[in-house]
């Protein structure tokens, strides 16, 4: 299973900037270059990009296109999931239709140029602006009401001021999943804990999610360890220790942003303010 809510304190939204009269900025050329790059990767899809209006995208990469996104990048916010669903919207030939499960596999097709592997999630929550709920078997089920979820909680993403590079740390995870030890762990172990955490979170049963968003740290912290900088397993740990909160990670980890969830704001937000960690708080107006 898997839930993912949009945030749109977050966002970006494509330009056209002719370089022949403008001088660009180095975030204009990196975007710039990265839709370039992804033309490439369309162009020898040999018809997998059927769906798409590549000759459009061709004119329009020519032009100066180019993604101007407040989302940081490599931060585990979903940039590139947003930068798909914005290709999507724009270069589909059927965006408007309601057949999700077949939107997603297209969006994971255009988001695996990032990342070599996407699982659609993040570009089908950006696409459809409103929280997504997969369920096993990776049928959609439904865009939950997440409200009695933060009647109850709130929701921190605090910054470890660190770069990820999600392609490298995918791949890291890939690797080890074949051995058979941790597949089995992640298996039997990890994503029916995933599926369980999201259930009581959906159902409202907030002393089974209190319980299981412990060890779902606790997991994250032993198993992933990589993904998780020297400098915040003390932060982990201390949530774990104290309840005070739970941190999970945010996309593929490695840097970036952490998630963490509070039943009790006050001495969450205090913790944060006395270790200094930049913080931004998350309300129910942002999702969706």
């Amino acid at each position: 299973m898997a839930l993912a809510v949009p945030f749109s304190r977050f966002s970006g939204r494509f330009r056209l900037c002719d370089h022949r009269f403008k001088y660009l900025s180095d975030n204009e050329k990196e975007s710039s270059g990265e839709l370039k790059r992804l033309l490439r990767y369309f162009k020898s899809g040999f018809g997998q990009f059927n769906y798409l209006d590549l000759e459009r995208f061709e004119n329009d990469v020519d032009r100066g296109l180019y993604f101007d996104s407040s989302i940081p990048y490599r931060s585990g916010l979903g940039s590139s999931g947003a930068l798909t669903a914005a290709i999507y919207s724009r270069y589909a030939h059927h965006s408007h239709t309601t057949n999700y499960a077949e939107i997603r596999i297209h969006l994971a097709a255009i988001e695996a140029c990032f990342h070599g592997s996407s699982s659609g999630i993040d570009p089908l929550t950006s696409f459809l602006k409103r929280p997504v709920l997969i369920g096993n078997g990776n049928q959609m089920i439904s865009t939950p009401d997440l409200s009695r979820f933060f009647d109850n909680y709130t929701l921190f993403l605090f910054n470890t001021n660190e770069k990820g590079n999600t392609g490298e740390l995918v791949n890291h995870f890939l690797d080890k999943y074949k051995n058979p030890i941790y597949k089995d762990k992640i298996d039997c172990e990890y994503l029916p804990l995933i599926a369980q955490t999201i259930g009581s979170i959906v159902e409202g049963d907030f002393k089974l999610f209190e319980s299981l968003m412990k060890k779902y740290s606790m997991f994250q912290l032993s198993n992933f360890d990589i993904l998780i900088s020297v400098a915040m397993k003390k932060h982990f740990e201390y949530g774990i220790k104290t309840g005070d909160f739970h941190l999970k990670l945010c996309g593929s980890g490695g840097g970036g942003y952490l998630l963490a969830l509070a039943r009790n704001f006050s001495k969450a937000e205090n913790y944060l303010i006395m270790n200094q960690l930049d913080y931004l708080l998350i309300n129910i107006a942002e999702i969706g």
